[in-house]
């Protein structure tokens, strides 16, 4: 009998209460240059950190349960829970963490930048950007609005690369039509620099590449803010010049009604 009951007890204490295994919690985040998945989970909840090249992969991976929640920002993971009733939010728990929006080129092409930091701080100063957050990210519809690139005759074109997955933010709608916040921002800004814009889709994890390759010549970019616990080049590309920053957006989890309180 006490064999039987010294069995049990080691069942118990390995298995938890009720028999059952813990589950881990396995959370997807888009792939970052300067770190590891490793190193990524010191700022993260859950139990291991999985890398992916681009939102659409992450998002089949949370369908399949292949990982427990993602980590993306609050404008996004409100659109997924907007249209998907088994999906919450959940604030970052371990750290705080922000992102500031800015566009990268590559460290020569300062003319660019400038023109770039230029239009963004008018922009700010007549009250465009506001408009621009509360119609697609305050606001936002189910599919965001379609995004008419103006075009210059003669003009120089510039190539930015978009990922097009992350709505509200950054999209190409079914029919190849650029919607969303930073398509926006990006059509705006072509109008006041008398540029014409030409979109390239690149996965996420492509961009740094593309961007230094010469494939394209613009990408939209994050960095983090100054009083940020993460190491300010967890992320970025060698060789490349960010802009001022047009939005700034917090990190949140998106999960499953059923496993939210195991973060």
């Amino acid at each position: 009998m006490k064999k039987i009951l010294l069995l049990l007890l080691m069942i118990l204490t390995v298995s938890g209460c009720g028999g059952e295994e813990k589950s881990e919690i396995r959370v997807g985040t888009i792939t970052q240059l300067n770190s590891t998945p490793e190193q990524a989970k010191k700022f993260a909840s859950g139990d291991a950190i999985d890398f992916y090249d681009d939102f659409n992969s992450m998002q089949m991976a949370l369908a399949s349960e292949k990982i427990k929640a993602v980590q993306t920002y609050e404008s996004v993971a409100k659109y997924m829970a907007a249209n998907n009733p088994d999906y919450v939010i959940k604030e970052s728990q371990v750290v705080k963490l922000v992102d500031n929006f800015c566009c990268a080129m590559r460290e020569q092409d300062d003319d660019l930048r400038q023109s770039f930091d230029t239009a963004i701080g008018a922009m700010k100063a007549d009250g465009t950007l506001n408009k621009m957050i509360e119609e697609f990210i305050q606001f936002p519809l189910e599919i965001p609005p379609s995004i008419e690139m103006t075009n210059f005759d003669g003009a120089d074109t510039i190539k930015v690369g978009i990922t097009g997955d992350l709505p509200p933010l950054d999209l190409v709608l079914a029919d190849g039509t650029p919607a969303g916040f930073n398509t926006a921002v990006l059509a705006e800004i072509g109008k006041r620099i008398g540029k014409n814009i030409e979109l390239v889709q690149i996965t996420s994890g492509a961009r740094a590449a593309a961007l230094t390759s010469g494939q394209v010549d613009v990408i939209f970019w994050v960095v983090v803010p100054a009083d940020s616990q993460r190491p300010k080049d967890f992320d970025t590309p060698a060789g490349v010049a960010v802009t001022e920053s047009y939005y700034q957006d917090e990190v949140y989890y998106v999960t499953f009604a059923n496993i939210a309180n195991a973060f």
